[in-house]
């Protein structure tokens, strides 16, 4: 636990995962899907925890789900699978 300031610099478009709380979550075609309130740990496979209408879900933190994110725009962009977005609610 260190403050903000102290965090080594990162390369360009290059963040720590406690920076993309808070960032809006959108689908390639545009759809908000609702925003990072979290980010799950866990071996090989870290998950964001999507605020959506009031209940969670979770999205895959993979270069295959995920195809952007933005800093300057505080957004994520996802192609989810078929599926995902009604499966996986919490």
């Amino acid at each position: 636990m260190l403050p903000e300031e102290d965090l080594s610099r990162l390369e360009e478009d290059k963040y720590y995962l406690f920076q993309i709380v808070g960032f809006s979550v959108v689908t390639e075609s545009g759809e908000r899907v609702g925003s990072v309130k979290d980010v799950l740990f866990i071996k090989d496979n870290d998950l964001l925890v999507i605020e959506r209408g009031g209940t969670e879900i979770l999205i895959p933190f993979t270069d295959a789900i995920c195809a952007a994110v933005n800093l300057e725009a505080r957004e994520i962009v996802i192609r989810p699978p078929e599926g995902l977005l009604d499966l996986n609610e919490i």
